[in-house]
């Protein structure tokens, strides 16, 4: 089921109400495996040690904090990629007429199409060693 946002009307940024009551009418919307796809992504977290891991291998900064901002920017991040994977994979099941849990092959589909969208980010310095 496709939701359609032209029956929401448009918010302005500074309007909290509005987009409240905006999410919950998209929200009302979602079918069931929707809602539970969305209840489950909502509660979903990237541990913070191997996003400190992740952030201190591309930055080279050592004994980062916990509670560094640059984490949560990180984390945010990567869970929005997983997210687009996810969903990217969900349509490919869709288009070959697959149902169930998305198996592997869907998500290597998944990010073959997105890194031909070029949402995949690419190494900018080449590698020294392999």
């Amino acid at each position: 089921m496709e939701v359609d946002l032209t029956l929401i009307p448009t918010v302005e940024a500074n309007d909290g109400e509005k987009k409240v009551a905006k999410m919950h009418s998209i929200i009302s919307q979602f079918t069931e495996e929707q809602m539970s796809r969305y209840e489950c992504f909502r509660r979903s977290t990237l541990h913070k040690s191997n996003m400190k891991k992740l952030l201190e291998s591309i930055t080279g900064i050592k004994n980062m904090n916990n509670d560094d901002p640059r984490l949560s920017v990180v984390s945010g991040i990567a869970k929005m990629f997983v997210g687009e994977l996810v969903e990217t994979a969900r349509l490919v099941m869709v288009k070959r007429n697959e149902t169930g849990h998305i198996r592997p092959c869907h998500i290597r589909e998944s990010y073959r199409r997105l890194k031909l969208q070029g949402k995949v980010p690419q190494r900018t310095a080449p590698r020294f060693f392999r």
